[in-house]
């Protein structure tokens, strides 16, 4: 579909998206050239009204994500040249998290630094018993980035995201998802199947019905009262 893409990969099939980070020579690192990409096939996602649901992976088996290309990342010499990357990345974070659609994450292998993040940023997390997740970005004397830390916060509270993020600790799957990090953990090669399952098990209901949904729990978290009140009434007004 996307002829034009080096560092991903992306297909549709039956109402499912299905995304790739293709990069298995970098650990599959998310590099400056890979953001542009990423916009692109966002801003396809944010268009096409007939997706139900879409599933993030990486290439290979034994990595998701590593985080950013270090060696792309060298070029950032200025405090305006670093701040300009992470809001990039923020903006792209946001974007995935924000699609109508919900974003189903296929952890097949470890998610280190920015790639815990992007792993974050999906709502649902299928992951392989061999993955492993940590907030490394303290040990090489920087900080999250991309969006991940409030994101953190809110999956496993105060406490235990700021000591994930002080000392870099690295969670296996299972205590990962013993502390809410993750939602599945599966046999190493059953984890991009189980991640299309769920993505198809969801796909099967209307739509229309799946969207309202999202909508409701991204645009509704942070009311309370009256508000609250109004916002579920009117959403279920409209899909009923």
């Amino acid at each position: 579909m996307f002829e034009d893409l080096k560092h991903l990969r992306y297909s549709e099939s039956d109402r499912i998206a299905l995304l790739t980070v293709d990069r298995p020579a970098v650990h599959n690192a998310i590099g400056l050239s890979t953001m542009p990409e990423l916009a692109h096939v966002l801003d396809h996602l944010e268009t096409s009204p007939e997706l139900s649901a879409l599933v993030v992976t990486g290439a290979g088996d034994k990595t998701f994500v590593s985080g950013g290309d270090l060696k792309e990342l060298e070029q950032l010499t200025t405090h305006q040249a670093a701040a300009a990357m992470s809001r990039q990345m923020q903006n792209l974070m946001a974007r995935l998290s924000g699609l109508a659609i919900p974003v189903i994450g296929a952890i097949n292998g470890d998610s280190f630094g920015g790639g815990c993040e992007v792993a974050l940023a999906c709502d649902m997390r299928v992951a392989s018993s061999r993955a492993r997740f940590a907030f490394k970005q303290v040990t090489i004397g920087i900080t999250p980035a991309w969006g991940g830390r409030p994101r953190l916060i809110d999956l496993v509270g105060r406490s235990t995201a700021l000591r994930l993020m002080l000392t870099g600790e690295v969670l296996d799957a299972a205590e990962a998802m013993r502390i809410g990090l993750v939602d599945r953990v599966v046999e190493p090669h059953a984890v991009l199947d189980a991640a299309l399952a769920l993505a198809r098990q969801i796909a099967a209901n209307p739509n229309s019905a799946v969207r309202a949904i999202k909508r409701q729990v991204n645009d509704g978290a942070g009311l309370w009262g009256e508000a609250a009140i109004e916002f579920e009434a009117d959403s279920f007004a409209r899909a009923w």
